[in-house]
């Protein structure tokens, strides 16, 4: 990293390469249509090679890369003036070796897929995202405890999905008992 921030353009490559399937997967499954998603995270990668001065060294890359890909994102919703994103993210299957380590988990893709696109979108922002859930309002032009209850609600609806079936408190939560 610290090769790139010299100007070193083969080192950013090799940073491009390693991270464009990550970042394609968190643009989509914040709901960006697939090709949206690759312009996207090209410009992402644009700006933060524009920007390699502005990184700090204090965190992770992959995390100030997904926080340039998240505002990009969000440009690109406000300027359409629609916050409904795709609906559809099933025919987007990144290769397993793009995907982010913590993200990998049987069915993700399709319980993140039955989220309301807002809970997506605030979901998607604040985990992959990187900001806070303050920055997602001002950001959104939301109150901040709307914010909140989108998280939670999409928080509560993925652990519904994606608990083991067997599992006695997933029984008792479908039987309302």
């Amino acid at each position: 990293m610290r090769v790139c921030t010299s100007g070193d353009r083969n080192a950013f490559a090799g940073l491009v390469q390693r991270h464009s399937g990550t970042i394609r997967t968190h643009l989509r499954r914040m709901g960006a249509q697939a090709s949206d998603a690759d312009d996207m995270a090209q410009e992402a990668f644009m700006i933060a090679y524009e920007r390699l001065g502005d990184y700090r060294f204090d965190g992770p890359f992959i995390g100030w890369l997904k926080k340039i890909a998240a505002r990009r994102y969000l440009r690109n919703v406000k300027s359409s003036h629609k916050y409904l994103l795709t609906d559809d993210m099933t025919a987007f299957e990144p290769e397993p070796s793009t995907i982010d380590e913590n993200f990998r988990s049987p069915g993700l893709d399709a319980a993140i897929n039955r989220l309301k696109p807002v809970e997506r979108l605030c979901l998607g922002l604040s985990f992959s995202g990187d900001m806070s859930h303050q920055e997602i309002a001002d950001e959104l032009k939301m109150p901040l405890g709307t914010v909140k209850s989108h998280i939670r609600r999409a928080l509560d609806q993925l652990k519904l999905c994606l608990a083991p079936s067997s599992s006695p408190t997933h029984a008792i939560l479908e039987t309302g008992s």
